[in-house]
């Protein structure tokens, strides 16, 4: 066998073959180079039918051509072409896979587009999953929409006069959030001035001057607001009283 068919066998395996041709581009020295391309040039010379040694010549040319290593389906993808010439797989026999292969390749992926028309029973499915899955009609889709539509324009529109009625209360509303403000602080001024009151009739109650962390200033300050809390409710409950006896008085008059 000679050289040339050798490397053509070598050549013929896409697993073996980028590793070859790397090995001839990426030589360290010039004379591993000149051996290379005889071994892959120079034995053409040797064969005797000159059309033979031409197609031959012409797959190592295209072989080492292939600098990518893609495989010959990956080759044709990125040409435009139908990935496969043949069947290689049972799914390539499927109807799905042919109105694939004609949807992106056209006539040229070699498919009949007449096999490809849906069948009477597909076409039956299709509508009816359709008349289950869209159940309105056009004019009834346009109808609800259309209905949605001036729902919300409706609601809009609410909103936007409770915003304007809000907007008529906004100064009332900052004028009663400044009166209870003010209400507040009187309050705790006067609880304030209260306590101060409180500690001061505790402080004359022991007619010397006491630390209020003292426990027996402590006892005595309870004790005061226990009284004074007894005497406020005692005043609301009689004020009470009063307001009742008003109103049967008043009835009975």
């Amino acid at each position: 066998m000679s050289l040339f068919r050798i490397f053509r066998s070598v050549v013929a395996d896409q697993g073996v073959c980028p590793r070859l041709v790397g090995s001839m581009r990426f030589a360290s020295t010039a004379e591993k180079k000149s051996e290379e391309q005889e071994v892959v040039y120079g034995t053409l010379a040797d064969e005797d039918n000159g059309e033979e040694v031409m197609i031959e010549r012409e797959a190592v040319i295209q072989a080492l051509r292939n600098k990518s290593r893609l495989s010959p389906p990956h080759q044709n993808i990125i040409h435009g072409k139908v990935p496969y010439d043949e069947p290689m797989t049972d799914a390539h026999l499927t109807l799905l896979y042919k109105k694939k292969m004609f949807g992106r390749y056209g006539r040229s992926s070699g498919f009949d587009p007449g096999y490809l028309w849906p069948t009477p029973e597909e076409v039956a499915t299709k509508l009816e999953y359709d008349r289950i899955a869209n159940p309105y009609s056009v004019m009834e889709l346009t109808a609800r929409e259309r209905a949605k539509v001036l729902e919300e324009e409706a609601s809009i529109a609410e909103r936007q006069q409770k915003i304007v009625e809000k907007m008529k209360k906004l100064d009332q509303w900052k004028k009663d959030v400044v009166e209870r403000a003010a209400k507040k602080l009187k309050e705790v001024s006067a609880a304030k001035a209260k306590k101060e009151a409180l500690i001061e009739e505790v402080r004359r109650h022991f007619g010397f001057k006491i630390d209020p962390k003292d426990e027996r200033f402590k006892e005595v300050l309870l004790q005061k607001e226990r009284a004074l809390k007894k005497k406020a409710k005692e005043e609301k409950s009689k004020a009470r009283q009063e307001r009742l006896l008003q109103s049967m008085m008043e009835k009975k008059s």
